[in-house]
């Protein structure tokens, strides 16, 4: 009597559990219906990814360990960084003012470009677009040469102060911007730089070579000194040894950190809004200016950032295999 009483209980068990079970598949499985298609692409896209990875990663022969940080890496960067540029920007973007009212919507309910239209059309914003880029591309090219010669004699030469003189270099960086914005601010003034091209290049420069320098001290650090110290007694003076032995081992980081300089005097806000009057309007100023605490802006601004982030990205894929080669050489970054 007793065994049976025990298997209708079991059975009771087995029952309520199966319900259960079964009530959550269809609770989930009515989750999985309701998601919206952009959430399914993003799933589908990780899932393809992290398989892609994984298949990679066994072709390398790298152990079970490395894989799984490799796959948890892959899935915090399009969780953190590929769905909310996705979502936020790219599909925000395509979205009209009034969409907001009814929102959020994940894709937009009518997808426009009036936003992008609109945007081209303010004036100040097409010239801050022209400026950063001739500004950004030119302070880039500066900072990097003019870093290529103090950095190689700070990694090379050994001269009374060298220390002193590293050390300063990483401590001016670490300032904050308006401690350097006032007097450079007092010298652009004397000299009439204020609201002009070349007067926001070289405040740029200024900004961005600290860093350019600290970076390539490491770079040229790691160069063997034998080698060149066998250019320099078959003939090579200093310079024609780090043209012809230092520079060609190091081009992977130098291309690295000229990209971030350029990077870095793209996105500059504090110097450019200060710098600027009326004659010389910087993009990143110019979005910030598009900023309105009444009406709702936020379409507009995705298609800011959208439009911000395309040079930024051509130059990542250009630059992508020195990119590569500079951060495994571990110099830079």
């Amino acid at each position: 009597m007793s065994n049976a009483n025990d298997r209708r209980a079991r059975l009771r068990a087995w029952s309520g559990a199966a319900l259960v079970a079964g009530a959550a598949g269809l609770e989930l499985s009515q989750l999985f219906v309701d998601w919206p298609f952009p959430v399914w692409a993003y799933v589908v896209a990780t899932v393809a990814g992290l398989v892609l990875l994984w298949r990679g990663l066994d072709q390398l022969h790298i152990g079970m360990g490395a894989r799984a940080v490799a796959a948890v890496l892959a899935l915090f960067v399009v969780l953190v960084i590929v769905v909310p540029f996705g979502v936020v920007v790219v599909l925000g973007s395509l979205q009209r003012p009034v969409d907001l009212l009814t929102g959020p919507h994940v894709i937009p309910p009518q997808p426009t470009l009036d936003q992008y239209v609109r945007l081209f059309n303010i004036a100040y914003l097409s010239e801050g677009i022209r400026n950063s880029l001739i500004v950004s591309t030119t302070a880039a090219i500066v900072a990097t040469l003019l870093a290529l010669l103090g950095a190689y004699a700070i990694a090379s030469l050994r001269f009374p102060g060298r220390r002193a003189v590293y050390t300063s270099v990483m401590l001016i960086y670490m300032l904050p911007g308006i401690a350097l914005l006032v007097p450079l601010v007092a010298i652009f003034r004397t000299f009439r730089l204020i609201d002009t091209l070349p007067g926001m290049i070289l405040g740029h420069v200024a900004l961005i070579l600290p860093l350019v320098t600290w970076l390539l001290v490491s770079a040229f650090e790691g160069v063997e000194p034998d080698l060149e110290h066998a250019a320099r007694i078959d003939g090579a003076g200093r310079f024609d040894a780090l043209r012809r032995v230092v520079i060609p081992m190091t081009v992977p980081s130098i291309a690295t950190t000229a990209v971030f300089a350029f990077v870095l005097s793209w996105n500059e806000l504090l110097f450019s809004r200060v710098l600027y009057v009326s004659s010389t309007p910087m993009l990143a100023p110019s979005i910030v200016n598009l900023m309105d605490p009444i009406n709702r802006v936020e379409p507009q601004l995705s298609a800011a950032g959208l439009v911000a982030s395309v040079p930024v990205l051509i130059l990542a894929l250009v630059m992508q295999r020195y990119l590569i080669r500079g951060r495994g050489e571990g110099a830079v970054i």
